[in-house]
């Protein structure tokens, strides 16, 4: 029964040659019929040439030029082969034959045809089309070579179910049956050769495939399942099938070379079995995909590299979903080892050589000249999936985290030090950089390193001597080491000023990371942690000076450098004092970066001046921002607060000397900003020592809330004059603002209202807590309207006029805090004659006030804003006044109505008149 089965077997294996072989003759036979049809077409046609008259052929003139000689024109005609006279016979002369005939042409130029356009050439089918025509045409070969390196497999498994074999034997037979195949292709390919004019086309690369899976079949069962040889041995055996298979598919083409991939790919998920060390297989997908890269260099077969990075990345993903702290670790390194194999191994050398433009000059280019090359994007491809697969291997364990970051940082190093010869690849440095970043500040990613250093900080307290732990350092260190790469890259021939930038800001953006992420001065303690910004400042600062050595005429790449140092100097400082400090050093930053334009004539400061604004209006509004100004001591805050103004109006005076208008805008509206956050702050410390503490929902803090996001929304808005990509930006951030600003102005008017609310107003009249609730955000508010010169006309209106109205509700509130007191304002206490009377009063006032504005700026805005306070104030007195008045108050009351309306008339009729042009007769 047993022989029986193998007989079987053997047969099974036998049909899927028998099944080639009678494609292959019928193939055979159908190329032979379509020749004799061909030639059969051929004969016809040339029988049907043959039998067509042919038609007469007109003699075409030859070109004659009007310096040649008459004779010249005549010989286009036939003469006779013997020219000379007979004996005794005169020689006729030329000259009076000459005119018997015409000209052979008319000394008109020959008329010639208009070439005719071209057809434009079909486009050229891309890689997919070409491979899915092949597999219409010869899907046969696929899957007979699909069968034949399963059959190797299959009868190893089979040895196993049965018993029949010995393991030793098994693999033998899985051995023997590899070499068989791929002896018999190479026999078939001598003898009757594998283009594509001969019959056998493809067969010897479809048996050398199938004999190369099964070799490897063979391997992996000896060392997994049998565990017959070690490991080393199996991968040395596995290492030679594979050059083998690059020689195979060198010399006879790609079609060899993917079976090969493919089958060496799956094998080890097909053949099954268990490993002690899974991780080893990895080690095993990294040399097939090196032999396919190997192929694509040797032959520039495109595609069998995508080939080989895909399958590699997919099988070794698969293969770490077991998981595990040593799978991980070899996925991560196996992730860069295939970066380095595809920048390496088509280059052929120790260093890429990829040329040309890189990645975003390309896509911003059009045509065909904007495309990037293909070894291009395979590194960018490869590049991405290794980052990816270290972002995905760190949080695994403290491990994985450590390595994940030595791998990305030396990703960076080994990037910045080859674009010197592959100016191509420079842009993909960002790439590992990110990664590096992400790896240090994101929290899910580096929690497991964390906890472990949590751990041993714990322990070491209880130790009498404690050692500093050095973890923080090798992190640092990490990003220290790509950017003394930028700086190296930075001062070769052609090294651009972007390098400079890169070498100044990875590593402190390193050590923010770790600040914001890790808290280091908890573990470690404050001097330490600020020794260590201050060593980057003092590397900072020796790059500064060697850029400044290498090229003294280049002012800008050691500028990069002292900004960065400073940038540093003013992190040690956060760390060692308070908030304000931080803030104040950010704010001397950007003096420095002014200093430095002016002295040396630097544009490329405005962009660090743009951020230090922007990153001294994040440390004064949200962190710490007006929380910690509200509670911090007065002192404190106006160290912070006023000297970031004095810094901001320093740069100010400084920025004159050079023509920098986005800088000079962005100074100019962080000053008013500031300067308007701190009179409010100061204002509110000073009210609250006054009349002690007071809950927030008071008049006079809402005031004050409101006056500090007003002034930050009209900085956004005054930025806008600068222009540039980030307008929409600032439109949406001076909106937001906006927003915020409004909820705290209506807060004030309804449920901080003194009206409707039993608050205590605080002061004389006149000048008392309802000027910061009420006057002093209308007054910033029309201030932006008459500054904002730059916006549309409807959007300052859209400013002003909650600020007119701010300034109304101020004016009336002075007037009942003069007629009731501070602790009477409520409207339940009702309105006396006299007070209704000086509404009407205060409003015709400023009606006037308005009047006389439009006329000092001849403004035809406020004139009609009079008009609107002074209807007002009529339609006050006809509805309010007059049932509430009485007497001679009632009289007088409508006589001063009367006299203003009718002066105003007047002043409003001459402004009129002035306004509008006298028309010439």
């Amino acid at each position: 029964m047993e022989a029986l089965l193998v007989i079987l077997g053997l047969g099974l294996l036998a049909l899927p040659i028998v099944v080639i072989v009678t494609v292959v003759m019928q193939v055979r036979t159908r190329r032979e019929v379509r020749a004799l049809q061909a030639r059969l077409q051929d004969f016809e046609r040339s029988l049907a040439q043959t039998t067509r008259p042919a038609p007469a052929e007109r003699p075409r003139p030859t070109p004659v030029s009007a310096s040649a000689p008459r004779d010249a024109a005549r010989s286009a005609t036939p003469q006779p082969a013997n020219l000379s006279p007979a004996p005794g016979e005169a020689p006729k002369a030329p000259a009076k034959q000459a005119p018997a005939s015409p000209p052979a042409l008319p000394p008109a130029a020959p008329r010639t045809e208009a070439p005719r356009p071209s057809a434009p050439s079909p486009a050229a089918p891309s890689a997919i089309d070409r491979l899915g025509r092949w597999l219409q045409e010869n899907w046969f070969y696929a899957i007979a070579a699909v069968s034949l390196s399963l059959a190797g497999i299959f009868l190893v498994q089979y040895g196993i179910e049965t018993g029949l074999l010995t393991p030793t034997a098994r693999v033998i037979a899985a051995l023997v049956f590899g070499a068989a195949l791929i002896g018999g292709g190479e026999t078939i390919r001598r003898r009757f050769g594998d283009d594509e004019s001969s019959s056998t086309v493809y067969l010897p690369s479809v048996l050398s495939g199938a004999g190369l899976v099964s070799l490897m079949g063979g391997i992996l069962a000896a060392r997994l399942l049998y565990d017959l040889v070690g490991p080393g041995f199996a991968l040395s055996a596995l290492f030679g099938v594979a050059l083998f298979g690059l020689v195979l598919g060198w010399r006879h083409g790609p079609l060899l070379a993917a079976i090969g991939l493919i089958g060496g790919m799956g094998a080890p998920f097909v053949v099954g079995g268990q490993s002690d060390a899974p991780e080893w297989f990895l080690v095993y997908f990294g040399l097939l995909a090196g032999m396919g890269l190997g192929i694509d260099t040797l032959r520039r077969w495109a595609w069998v590299s995508v080939l080989s990075v895909v399958l590699a990345l997919g099988a070794g993903l698969l293969l770490a979903t077991s998981g595990g702290e040593a799978m991980m670790a070899g996925l991560a390194a196996f992730g860069v080892a295939l970066v380095i194999m595809v920048l390496l191994i088509p280059s052929r050398g120790l260093a890429p050589d990829h040329e040309g433009p890189g990645l975003v000059q390309s896509v911003l280019e059009t045509g065909a000249r904007g495309r990037p090359g293909f070894p291009l994007i395979l590194a960018l491809g490869t590049l991405a999936a290794a980052c990816a697969i270290l972002v995905h291997a760190a949080p695994e364990s403290a491990l994985t985290w450590r390595l994940s970051l030595a791998l990305a940082s030396g990703l960076a190093v080994a990037l910045t030090l080859w674009s010197r010869g592959a100016p191509a690849l420079q842009e993909l440095v960002a790439l590992p950089v990110l990664t590096l970043l992400a790896l240090i500040g994101m929290p899910d990613l580096n929690a497991p390193a964390q906890d472990v250093l949590t751990a041993r900080f714990i322990a070491g307290q209880e130790l009498t001597e404690q050692r500093m732990l050095v973890d923080f350092t090798l992190i640092l260190l990490a990003a220290v080491l790509p950017g003394l790469a930028a700086a190296w890259r930075s001062l070769q021939p052609g090294g651009h000023a972007a390098w400079a930038a890169v070498a100044a800001l990875i590593a402190p953006l390193a050590g923010l990371a770790l600040e914001f992420g890790w808290h280091p001065a908890m573990m470690i303690g404050a001097w330490p942690w600020a020794l260590h910004a201050l060593a980057l400042a003092g590397l900072m600062v020796a790059k500064a000076a060697r850029f400044a050595q290498a090229a003294p005429g280049d002012r800008l790449r050691p500028a990069l450098a002292t900004v960065s140092a400073l940038a540093c100097i003013a992190f040690a400082l956060t760390v060692l004092l308070t908030d304000a400090a931080l803030t104040l050093a950010l704010a001397a930053v950007v003096v420095s970066a002014t200093a430095l334009d002016r002295r040396f004539d630097l544009p490329q400061m405005t962009g660090f001046v743009a951020a230090g604004v922007l990153a001294l209006g994040y440390r004064l509004l949200i962190q710490p921002g007006l929380p910690w100004a509200l509670e911090a001591p007065v002192l404190e805050m106006l160290a912070a607060y006023g000297g970031t103004l004095a810094a901001l109006l320093g740069a100010l005076m400084l920025g004159q000397s050079r023509p920098r208008p986005r800088a000079q805008v962005f100074l100019e509206s962080a000053a008013w900003s500031v300067g308007g956050m701190t009179v409010s702050l100061t204002l509110y410390h000073a009210i609250e020592a006054y009349v002690g503490h007071v809950p927030k929902e008071a008049h006079w803090a809402l005031g004050l809330y409101a006056t500090i996001w007003i002034g930050t929304a009209l900085a956004q808005l005054e930025r806008l004059k600068a222009g540039g990509s980030l307008r929409w930006l600032r439109a949406g951030l001076a909106a937001v603002f906006g927003l915020v600003s409004l909820i705290w102005v209506a807060l004030g008017v309804t449920l901080g209202n003194p009206l409707f609310e039993e608050q205590v107003i605080h002061g004389l009249i006149g000048v008392n807590t309802l000027i910061p609730a009420y006057l002093l955000p209308a007054a910033v508010l029309l201030a932006g309207a008459l500054r904002l010169t730059h916006l549309r006309r409807w959007l300052r209106v859209v400013i002003g006029a909650p600020g007119a109205l701010l300034a109304l509700l101020w004016l009336g509130l002075v007037i009942r805090h003069a007629w009731q007191g501070g602790t009477l304002m409520h409207t339940a206490n009702g309105i006396t004659d006299g007070e209704l009377y000086s509404y009407t009063v205060g409003l015709l006032l400023a009606g006037a006030g308005l009047f006389y504005q439009s006329l000092a700026r001849s403004s035809d805005g406020l004139r009609r804003a009079g008009v609107a306070v002074i209807a007002l104030a009529v339609a006050k007195v006809f509805l309010i006044d007059i049932s509430g008045l009485a007497g001679l108050v009632r009289v007088f009351s409508f006589l001063l109505l009367g006299l203003s309306l009718a002066g105003l008339a007047w002043v409003n009729r001459w402004a009129q008149t002035r306004a509008t042009p006298t028309p010439e007769a």
